[in-house]
């Protein structure tokens, strides 16, 4: 009696699976729910996501687009081969790896180590905590304007957990004409915006150096460098109405040096850029009497419009707090596309590029 029922089954199977009409409905329902289950996958990671991914620069697939591979750029030599064998290119600026995972990663722990020979990597942005340095200076405006700082007619005040700027107030820091100018610095502040209308309102500067609010960007620069007619190199990070206020961070730092010093910025942990400088330095002559200043910038023939909005912090370190590093860690939060830049102040050889992600 068993035997006879298997028999019937195995018939009705086989008749199933010769009927044309079976497969369509079954690929109906099995196509859509493959796909649900691959988008649930690639979305959760329920089995966690562990994974090395390697490049070596100069080989035929460096630049061939996967899921980490080197984006060209102009600053990267053509493909060379040591004497050994192995491969490598030459950099002179900055180059991009990009890591495009075929999953979403939420909160992965991002390791990348570059090899080569004066080499260095930047983050794509920065977890950075201001209370982790032991700044050379520190202002902090959430309790009111630091007593060290002159208010010119106490037009800066405190109000709601900040110092309010009305666009006609500035501060300044008496007897540092000389001050902030000489070797690397960087520069730390929080604010947030009002007037979305006007450019070159002063967050904080030294008149050779300035970070600057704009109507369209935020600006970080430095110059004249070396004399009267040197150069004043430039970052600019794109902004729109969007930004204003809204709270914002700001790291700018000044990395000269005797062969390719460099300026760089990050808003709100984002890198915004970095720009070479060859062996330009800072022109000390160019700022004989102006201190320290906040809010208000003389340049523009003293006719530059007042910053307006909040004030929290100002810090400076006379140091660069980010010294260029091969081996750098990240949190990745609910992204599929990563830039890292690997940089470079003079020529020299970039090796291996080598991601580990981690999610659990």
């Amino acid at each position: 009696m068993g035997l006879s029922i298997l028999k019937k089954v195995l018939a009705k199977i086989k008749a199933l699976v010769k009927d044309p009409i079976f497969w369509a409905r079954f690929l109906g329902y099995a196509i859509p729910l493959a796909f649900l289950l691959y988008v649930l996958y690639i979305n959760y990671l329920p089995f966690g996501y562990n994974k090395t991914f390697t490049i070596s620069v100069g080989s035929a697939n460096d630049t061939k687009v996967s899921e980490f591979y080197l984006e060209p750029s102009p600053d990267l030599s053509d493909r060379k081969t040591n004497a050994d064998g192995s491969t490598y290119r030459g950099l002179n600026g900055m180059a991009t790896a990009v890591f495009k995972p075929n999953v979403v990663l939420k909160n992965a722990k991002i390791t990348v180590e570059v090899q080569g020979d004066g080499v260095s990597l930047i983050p794509p942005y920065l977890d950075f905590d201001p209370n982790s340095v032991q700044w050379d200076k520190s202002w902090d405006f959430t309790k009111g304007v630091p007593k060290d700082l002159k208010n010119d007619n106490n037009k800066a005040f405190y109000f709601d957990g900040a110092t309010y700027f009305d666009g006609t107030a500035r501060l300044e820091l008496a007897s540092s004409s000389n001050m902030f100018e000489d070797g690397p610095f960087t520069v730390y502040a929080e604010w947030m915006p009002i007037n979305d209308a006007s450019s070159s309102q002063q967050i904080v500067g030294h008149y050779n150096w300035e970070l600057w609010q704009n109507s369209d960007s935020v600006q970080f620069q430095v110059g004249r460098t070396n004399n009267a007619t040197g150069t004043i190199y430039k970052i600019k990070y794109p902004i729109d109405n969007t930004f204003f206020n809204q709270k914002h961070s700001a790291i700018a730092i000044y990395s000269p040096s005797d062969t390719n010093g460099y300026i760089e910025l990050f808003i709100d942990g984002n890198f915004a850029d970095r720009i070479y400088l060859g062996p330009d330095k800072i022109w000390r002559d160019y700022n004989t009497t102006n201190n320290l200043s906040l809010a208000w910038s003389p340049h523009g023939k003293n006719k530059n419009p007042f910053f307006k909005g909040n004030l929290y912090k100002i810090n400076i370190f006379n140091n660069n707090i980010f010294p260029n590093q091969t081996k750098i860690n990240f949190v990745a939060n609910s992204v599929q596309n990563i830039s890292i830049i690997v940089a470079s102040c003079a020529t020299s050889s970039i090796n291996e590029l080598k991601i580990d992600v981690v999610q659990k």
